[in-house]
């Protein structure tokens, strides 16, 4: 199922419907946990996209690489970094591993819910022990998820199960969790629990979803 996501997002409609979600900041529940973040920390943001997080976290004093596993995110996101005269770097990668050595960072955020798209457990906690090894001890490592409970309130016909298919017709999917569900994946792996809970977007029509900041052990 990873060549699916993978191709999802090779198509051009899809990396131009990313030019919509740049609002020039952070979500809510980002900031909100991004406070926690020390001053210049050297941030690795995974599914990086065409780098709204990335840019915005910059431009709050971070040192952040994204890395995403569509090569023309990545092109496009690389260029913007240049007209823009940022060091935010981004790179391409196998959606498996991360092409950085041990050690190297404070943070590893997965952010816009990216971690549904890591489609089943032993994925989740093989990628999560990955993003463990390119950490400092005691980095920070926050992910979000899609609320299976808020879908089913709202966009029931959108699930399938615990899957949320919000583009009809198309195989690509999110898995969606409850609150400790997303949390134990953390713990299991060996991080500590520092925040976590349903957040906000940017406004209240924008619904929630769910959060989870751990620290190394």
């Amino acid at each position: 199922m990873y060549s699916n996501v993978s191709a999802w997002y090779e198509q051009k409609e899809h990396i131009d419907e990313m030019k919509g979600w740049d609002k020039g900041k952070l979500k809510i529940w980002e900031q909100q946990v991004s406070d926690n973040f020390p001053y210049g920390a050297r941030i690795l943001d995974i599914g990086s996209g065409l780098g709204r997080e990335a840019f915005a976290l910059f431009r709050q004093g971070f040192e952040v690489d994204g890395l995403d596993v569509s090569k023309d995110a990545v092109d496009k996101a690389n260029e913007e970094a240049v007209l823009c005269d940022s060091k935010v770097r981004f790179y391409h990668y196998d959606g498996g591993h991360i092409p950085f050595g041990n050690g190297i960072f404070d943070i590893v955020i997965i952010w816009s819910q990216t971690f549904g798209l890591l489609y089943g457990k032993s994925y989740k906690d093989s990628f999560l022990k990955e993003c463990k090894r390119v950490l400092k001890p005691e980095g920070l490592l926050s992910y979000s998820g899609h609320s299976l409970q808020y879908l089913r309130e709202h966009h029931n016909d959108c699930l399938d199960d615990d899957k949320f298919y919000p583009y009809l017709e198309h195989d690509i999917y999110w898995e969606t969790f409850s609150l400790e569900e997303l949390e134990n994946y953390a713990k299991q792996t060996g991080y500590d629990i520092v925040m976590s809970g349903e957040g906000e977007i940017y406004l209240p029509e924008d619904g929630i979803v769910l959060y989870c900041l751990g620290r190394l052990k």
